[in-house]
């Protein structure tokens, strides 16, 4: 069904290579429980809402691998701090079509009711629907921005260069020379 993403990334991140070199747990991947799929499936839709495909040339929520990649951030996280990210995209799954006065799945609306009920959400005078929308997007903003594509297309630079650091960002020493002298 077009503009359903309730299994998005469940087959495509099997194997999926980690920073650290290894692969995530196969049998996490391969065969995840009811609640994992609807994180999934909530994931999925937060990030197709928050980062769609666009015709300005910025990476969308699929060639940043959002899904694949919150599930690698979940898998580094101690287990409270990943089991409330998991209730988290289990709740809005579940709930947030409720809460934006549509009766259906999150993942199952189309990608810009999505949109406008984590606007709405973050705009909210309740404010626990508030903390909803901003942990929606300030969890779907940390895994795009943390991509190397998201990272070129911003042109976010270092001004040294840090060869431990897994995350290679293009490095311009000359940044922070002294204006020459004919500028203002």
């Amino acid at each position: 069904m077009p503009g359903s993403v309730a299994h998005a990334g469940t087959a495509a991140h099997q194997g999926y290579p980690r920073a650290s070199g290894a692969v995530l747990n196969e049998r996490a991947v391969t065969k995840p429980g009811f609640w994992m799929r609807l994180a999934m499936a909530g994931i999925a839709a937060t990030s197709e809402a928050t980062f769609p495909e666009n015709d300005l040339g910025a990476p969308d929520w699929k060639s940043t691998a959002m899904v694949e990649r919150t599930l690698e951030y979940f898998d580094e996280l101690p287990p409270r701090q990943r089991r409330l990210l998991v209730l988290l995209f289990v709740f809005t799954e579940l709930a947030a079509g409720l809460l934006s006065w549509r009766l259906s799945r999150f993942s199952r609306l189309p990608a810009r009711h999505r949109t406008w009920a984590i606007h709405c959400f973050r705009r909210s005078e309740l404010m626990l629907l508030r903390v909803l929308g901003d942990a929606l997007k300030a969890t779907a903003t940390m895994m795009y921005m943390s991509h190397p594509l998201a990272i070129e297309w911003i042109g976010e630079y270092r001004v040294c260069d840090r060869p431990l650091d897994p995350v290679k960002i293009a490095v311009r020493p000359a940044a922070l020379a002294a204006p020459s002298e004919g500028r203002s």
